[in-house]
């Protein structure tokens, strides 16, 4: 099994305090912009014939996910500027970190679900982190479709990937559901534990049942586009953090 620094930058960088998030309530957060996502049935996993040996083992066997009630998932990452707004016991940010609206880093995967929980929402599952993903795109390799990554501002396949720093949120065109930065800037961590797909379809699957991993998704700013892909799963340990890993939430229909 793969571990996330292994592949890519995942330096850890010093805690700045000792004592446990306090938030400040969800309604003094700023910049948080939910986009409905439809119910529906998808292929969850790897497909990739323009890069058939770029897939890994645990991005099989491809399987169909039911998905029964719409949910809502946040437009873009968790911005640093929002993140500030939840608690001001913030851990310091990477170096690259110079404009609020860069996603917030160095974050565990507990911070993620204090925060998703503070907006009224919660960390999307795995399943439901692809199938929104995936725009509508069955089959895609990556968000837009299958053409390689581009890092220029305002293209359709624009992601941030290959480089030193994330770009601000928004930098790049949305998904067909219309949802930002899906494919690098920062890893997202989902509510899943880390386990190995089934062959057989699901309907709404929340993961494994325990484990010493959490799974991350997307690709960040420091990897190939190889990791960019929509299948791409990694597993990290939900205290790890990393100067590469973010995350946006979902919430369930209102």
């Amino acid at each position: 099994m793969r571990t996330l620094g292994v592949i890519i930058l995942a330096v850890a960088l010093r805690a700045t305090h000792a004592s446990p998030l306090q938030a400040q309530g969800g309604d003094a957060i700023p910049g948080v912009e939910w986009v409905r996502i439809p119910a529906g049935t998808f292929q969850m996993g790897c497909i990739s014939p323009a890069m058939p040996r770029r897939c890994d083992a645990d991005e099989y066997p491809r399987h169909a996910v039911t998905i029964t009630r719409p949910f809502d998932m946040m437009s873009t990452e968790v911005t640093a500027r929002m993140f500030r707004a939840f608690t001001p016991l913030m851990e310091e940010q990477p170096v690259w970190s110079m404009n609020a609206d860069q996603p917030v880093a160095v974050v565990t995967w507990d911070d993620a679900v204090k925060f998703c929980k503070a907006v009224e929402g919660r960390l999307p599952t795995e399943a439901e982190w692809e199938y929104a993903a995936r725009g509508g795109r069955e089959g895609a390799v990556y968000p837009w479709g299958d053409q390689p990554p581009d890092d220029r501002p305002a293209t359709a396949s624009g992601a941030a990937f290959e480089g030193d720093s994330p770009r601000a949120v928004k930098t790049f065109r949305p998904n067909g559901f219309g949802l930002y930065d899906m494919a690098g800037n920062v890893w997202e961590w989902v509510s899943d534990w880390y386990s190995v797909l089934g062959p057989e379809p699901v309907t709404d699957p929340k993961g494994g049942d325990g484990g010493g991993f959490r799974v991350v998704r997307g690709g960040s700013y420091g990897d190939d586009m190889s990791n960019l892909r929509v299948s791409n799963r990694n597993p990290n340990r939900p205290a790890s953090r990393n100067v590469n890993v973010g995350f946006r939430c979902a919430r369930d229909p209102r």
